[in-house]
């Protein structure tokens, strides 16, 4: 058994310690924890939090978001979503652009199909429906938290710098899932991540689907249907903004977009016809293709054994569990190194 410290309590840090903990002990450290207040500084609670292939991926980020669909498909399965937050739903993709041989995973999610051209906005090049998963990020977070506590996780508070301020847990493995963060820490620095700016609706709405155009000239709508009771709506998507500020007129133009592409689930364009839980300014950040894509491997950073595992695009959900699957195995190759006969 080894001790392993995860940096991040987000999704990516506890999904991680999901696969970690049966064999090994267990710490996550962050300075924001699942249960805290809501803060525009920790991305997990904001996502939208469902599965949608990313489309431009390498293979080996193709394969982890398959791994990650497949263990959320058995969680969907196994619990009740009103306990794990994780709910089996249709999704309908609609783009303006490309081809359906662009989508890589049209051969692997359940129930996949081409949308007729009846089934579409007129502008629309192609549409596909299959089925995935959607999450509320409120009750997975802390379902997942009492989880791994109960399997003897530990959870600590703690604002980290530099992986210099972790060596009092004398830790075998670093495991870093410090996201964004990753900016600021001494060791990493890293200058290749990419923010996005999202602006979101959370509306007290009932859904049972999940909704995503992708049009041309920045137009982009999102809708999910989230087992609990609530809907979350979005179509701002700014690349390269660090903006978190919430405007009135985003909020409108959502709305107007939802009502012009879905006027059955948004009968009206405005507001104020609404209940609206609160809207949500947050951005993500990432490694785009071009500078290597999600980063999870390993490096021995001043003698300690690190692993990696930051930068994915659409945020940590739609590669949680493959992540934590292929970080589980760059640790166990750490112990198995540590504990071979040197000859």
């Amino acid at each position: 058994m080894a001790s392993v410290t995860i940096l991040g309590a987000g999704v990516t840090g506890m999904t991680i310690a999901s696969q970690l903990a049966t064999h090994h002990d267990v710490t996550i450290v962050g300075d924001i924890l699942p249960g805290d207040a809501l803060t525009t500084d920790w991305a997990s609670p904001w996502a939208g939090a469902c599965w949608v292939g990313v489309h431009a991926s390498s293979e080996e980020d193709k394969k982890i978001q398959l791994d990650s669909l497949a263990v959320l498909l058995k969680l969907s399965m196994t619990y009740s979503e009103t306990e794990s937050g994780v709910r089996i739903t249709k999704m309908t993709e609609i783009l303006e652009y490309g081809s359906p041989e662009d989508i890589w995973y049209r051969h692997y999610v359940p129930d996949f199909r081409l949308l007729e051209k009846s089934e579409m906005p007129p502008r629309a090049v192609f549409g596909m429906e299959y089925t995935t998963v959607c999450i509320s990020p409120p009750v997975f977070l802390t379902w997942m938290r009492a989880r791994l506590e109960a399997k003897g996780v530990r959870f600590v508070r703690a604002r980290i710098t530099s992986f210099r301020d972790l060596k009092i847990f004398k830790s075998d493995v670093l495991v870093n899932a410090a996201g964004a963060r990753v900016r600021d820490l001494t060791e990493v620095r890293d200058t290749s991540l990419v923010p996005y700016r999202l602006q979101s609706i959370l509306l007290d709405k009932t859904w049972d689907q999940c909704y995503i155009y992708r049009g041309l000239h920045g137009f982009y709508f999102n809708m999910f249907g989230r087992p609990d009771g609530t809907t979350y709506v979005g179509g701002i998507k700014l690349l390269n903004s660090e903006d978190r500020t919430v405007y009135a007129a985003d909020r409108e133009t959502i709305l107007s977009r939802g009502h012009q592409l879905l006027p059955a689930v948004l009968p009206s364009p405005h507001p104020s016809d609404y209940n609206i839980k609160y809207d949500i300014g947050n951005t993500y950040h990432f490694r785009p293709m071009d500078r290597g894509g999600a980063r999870i491997h390993k490096e021995i950073v001043d003698g300690q054994k690190v692993v990696h595992a930051y930068g994915q695009e659409a945020g940590g959900y739609c590669f949680s569990f493959g992540t934590s699957q292929k970080v589980a195995t760059l640790v166990e190759q750490y112990v198995h190194d540590s504990i071979s006969p040197k000859l």
